[in-house]
Formats: structure tokens, sequence, C-alpha cells
């Protein structure tokens, strides 16, 4: 049982985020959201009884500014963190030759760079005993697809990085959850309509039950990557 008891969620507004929040509430963890859309923060806040700082709306964590001001509003909660999940994540699925270079660093800077900001903001937070460090890949980069080469050199980077990354802060007490759902039931794959029934996609409530399950376990060993596919 983890004696510090408080969660942050980045993208807790998507619906990975929000289901691993309601989760998190059950088993009694007191998450601390950030989100890009602050009516749907506020709709959080109510939902879960919030306290007006338990939850911070930014656009970015990787400018400067950005960066700044969400570890101005970490530091100042005076909190520290035995679980960090990275929800944040952007999709676009489109020919190389239809992207355009703003595409390509937009997508990059939320599904990559983001991941790194996240964890130098969540280490200085952490708790004494360890820190749980969450991401989330894509079963899709096991496989080249026509149109996926934006979203999955961002996920095959993330890949790496997690992989690397629990190589280095394992020793200090840090573990790094690397999940790689297939299609889940969100509003990314609206835009795909010959894609898989949504009736066979993963929903986030099954998602956010594995991976708080997990994160209670007393494990005497970690897998990198854990794969969780739909139908």
């Amino acid at each position: 049982m983890m004696k510090n008891r408080n969660a942050l969620i980045l993208g807790a507004t998507g619906g990975i985020g929000e289901a691993i929040c309601n989760e998190l509430r059950l088993e009694k963890f007191d998450c601390y959201l950030i989100g890009r859309s602050a009516e749907k923060l506020t709709r959080l806040r109510k939902k879960y009884l919030l306290s007006s700082d338990q939850t911070f709306c930014t656009n970015s964590i990787t400018s400067a500014e950005g960066f700044q001001k969400t570890q101005s509003w970490l530091g100042n909660l005076k909190q520290k963190f035995s679980i960090a999940i990275h929800c944040a994540g952007l999709g676009v699925m489109k020919r190389a030759s239809e992207i355009s270079l703003e595409d390509w660093q937009a997508l990059m800077d939320i599904n990559l760079n983001s991941a790194f900001a996240f964890y130098k903001l969540a280490w200085g937070i952490r708790s004494t005993d360890r820190l749980e460090l969450v991401y989330f890949g894509s079963a899709s980069v096991d496989q080249a697809w026509p149109k996926n080469s934006l979203y999955g050199a961002s996920k095959a980077g993330l890949e790496m990085f997690a992989k690397s990354l629990q190589k280095e802060i394992r020793p200090d007490g840090g573990r790094v959850w690397l999940y790689k759902p297939g299609s889940v039931r969100t509003g990314f794959f609206d835009q795909l309509p010959n894609h898989m029934p949504r009736m066979k996609m993963l929903d986030p409530e099954t998602i956010a039950k594995i991976v708080v399950e997990n994160l209670q376990k007393k494990q005497t060993f970690f897998l990198p990557e854990i794969p969780i596919l739909s139908e």
C-alpha cells in the first residue's frame, strides 16, 4: 500500500485521463489535474469535489513560460506525489505529403516533448519512497501503416524515452510504466470512418482499471511495456 496518496494527471480532461482520475478517486487518492480546457477542468472539479488549487489550466508545459507557471503551481501546493500520469496526446492521420511542418511540430510537442517536460516536473516533487510514472504509447508502432508516419513516430519516440528513463530512475525509487493500447473508444477515432467498429474498441474505463490496479501491486518484477489490445 502506498503511503503517499497524491496523483498528478496531465491530460486529465481527455477520455483516458478522466477515467483514470475517476478510478484513482475510488481508491482514495487525491488527484491534481492539468488540462488545456478551463471549462472541462471546472466540470471535473465540481464532479469530484476538488479544491480550486487541485486543477491547473495551461496550453503547454513545453514552452518556457508554460513550464515555469506549471512548476510554480506545483511548488505552491507544497505536496509530494507518488503517481504521475501522462495522458496528453494528439492524433493526426495523414499521408506524409499532406502534413505541414507546423502539424509535425505541434503533434511532436504534445505527444513526445511534453513527456520529457512532465518527467522534469514530476521528478522534482516525488514522494520520498517512490514515484510511479505512467505513459501511453501505442500498439500502432509495432507495424508500419499508411498515414501513420507522424503519430507513429511520436509514439515510437515516446517508447524509447520511457524505456531509457526507466533504466535511469529505477535506482532512485522511480518506476516507469509504458502502456501500448490498441484502438480506444475516444474522439480520436471519429476522424477514421473506415477504422475498427467502435463496439470492438477498448473503453477508457477498462484501461483505467488496469492502470490503477497495477500501480497498487507490490511487485518484485517490472514489465517495461504492457500491451492492451482491442478485439
